[in-house]
């Protein structure tokens, strides 16, 4: 079988087998894998020079969604997978771990402040999330103890959001139920309230 190509748009090259559109790679990489025009390539190899392309395209793609924002390694394999690219989503991942682009813990890191900061989450809620992105159980309990929740945060976030709620029982009921939904413990949210002046309340309604 014969080998030949073409330029496509940007860095893409068109590889064709005798005459017929085979697979694209990006330049850099056409570059690596020894074609020119009128290369003879028997099965094994068209075969091992399509899984190489599948490879590249694969880690290409990964490129692209780490270029956007940071993601864990569960989370990017099931992407790529639901791109695809079923067979070379773990090549990729593994490749990109070992360049450092990929990094569990780091990601982590990142992600709990991100939750911190602008969802105002709780522990419960922060750590619920990170195992929804795929993050290990081990990594989520070292990223946590090292997180330091501070209790000010929750009550600045009471008296910004649901401190007009809190004249009645029933609205002081559904501010203990949407923090609880936000990752805050019945404890935690009885003394933010307690702290701020809201002691009069009769928590003993509420189960923890």
């Amino acid at each position: 079988m014969k080998l030949n190509f073409k330029e496509g748009k940007g860095d893409k090259i068109h590889v064709l087998v005798d005459g017929e559109y085979y697979f694209t790679v990006d330049r850099n990489y056409f570059a690596l894998m020894g074609i020119y025009q009128g290369k003879e390539a028997d099965r094994d190899e068209l075969a091992l020079l399509g899984e190489m392309a599948e490879k590249r395209r694969a880690y290409n793609c990964a490129v692209g969604y780490l270029s956007r924002r940071d993601h864990s390694a569960k989370e990017l394999l099931l992407k790529l997978r639901q791109k695809g690219y079923k067979e070379s989503a773990e090549f990729a991942v593994e490749k990109l771990k070992d360049e450092g682009y990929i990094d569990d813990e780091r990601f982590a890191r990142m992600y709990v402040r991100e939750l911190i900061s602008v969802k105002k989450y709780g522990r419960r809620r922060i750590e619920q999330e990170l195992y929804r992105k795929g993050v290990d159980r081990e990594t989520v309990s070292l990223v946590l103890e090292e997180t330091d929740f501070n209790d000010n945060e929750l009550c600045t976030l009471i008296k910004r959001k649901y401190l007009r709620y809190l004249s009645d029982e029933k609205g002081v009921k559904k501010t203990v139920a949407s923090l609880m939904r936000m990752g805050y413990s019945f404890s935690e949210i009885k003394s933010a309230l307690s702290m701020i002046g809201e002691e009069e309340y009769n928590f003993e309604v509420y189960d923890e």
